[in-house]
């Protein structure tokens, strides 16, 4: 018979503890790499509708540049009122392609200013994160077109010594659990607000979702691969396949911090609570 030793239980025992830590931490990554890519999706989405308005709107402005080139040679009156309109004209079409050039700005300037947030080891402000957030959510167009969003962020917050590419894919994972509990509930309004309270950072995501049904559920939503959530019938994408990782990665990714990640529910609303501490855990 093999004759094992406590030492050597003990040992295995340690060895598969950091093996499971590798895999959880190697899940965590790729997971932030998933979210970073149905961000670029829906941009790209997004880009789409702009890029097709400006093709449109530039071909019309080539048409109307050479009637106006036309326009107004005999110098009458008519031809004369021609050319305004045309210029009137112009003038418009050259106010849309801005609009849409602008709108397409935007759209891409919050996705790089996430990315570069996660990607640099500086302080953060939490407003500038949980703002360029929602703005980056509005590529999934769920979310654009149903969900009326409601910022109340407090002026003069600290900035918070938090790495980004552990504080980002947190949140990402609360909007996303706050979105995804609105998908069939008749009224879908998400409040986003930051606080200054003693001692503390706040952060409050409240939804108007299914809520959670119990308390049993509310305490084993943050246990590892837990979900409470069915996948929806008939669905083919994948996409509301709940795997039970999202509330899970985004406490231990904040933890270290000492930062607290709850869930709170009153009056038919979810909260999702992050508290940090000020000073914090480094």
């Amino acid at each position: 018979m093999t004759d094992y030793r406590q030492s050597d239980v003990v040992a295995g025992s340690l060895q598969d503890l950091e093996l499971v830590d590798r895999c959880i931490a190697a899940l965590i990554e790729k997971d932030r790499l998933n979210h970073l890519g149905r961000f670029i999706q829906g941009l790209i989405h997004n880009v789409n509708g702009p890029l097709q308005n400006m093709s449109m709107l530039v071909e019309v402005l080539i048409r109307g540049q050479e009637k106006l080139e036309n326009a107004g040679g005999d110098g009458s009156v008519a031809s004369c009122a021609d050319f305004g309109m045309l210029i009137q004209k112009q003038g418009k079409r050259l106010h849309q392609l801005s609009q849409q050039i602008s709108a397409l700005a935007d759209m891409l300037r919050s996705f790089m200013v996430l990315h570069e947030i996660e990607r640099n080891e500086t302080e953060v402000d939490i407003n500038l994160v949980l703002s360029k957030l929602a703005e980056t959510f509005r590529s999934d167009l769920f979310f654009k077109h149903q969900v009326t969003l409601d910022l109340r962020l407090t002026k003069n917050l600290p900035l918070v010594r938090i790495l980004g590419r552990h504080l980002i894919p947190a949140l990402v994972h609360l909007f996303n659990n706050a979105v995804v509990a609105m998908k069939k509930t008749a009224e879908k309004r998400l409040v986003v607000e930051s606080r200054l309270e003693e001692g503390i950072v706040r952060i409050l995501l409240r939804d108007t979702g299914c809520g959670l049904q119990s308390e049993e559920v509310r305490q084993r939503c943050f246990d590892l691969f837990y979900s409470h959530w069915q996948p929806s019938e008939g669905d083919q994408t994948g996409e509301e396949n709940h795997m039970g990782f999202g509330l899970y990665a985004a406490r231990r990714l904040l933890e270290p911090y000492g930062i607290e990640v709850s869930l709170e529910s009153a009056d038919g609303e979810t909260t999702a609570v992050v508290d940090i501490p000020i000073p914090f855990r480094e």
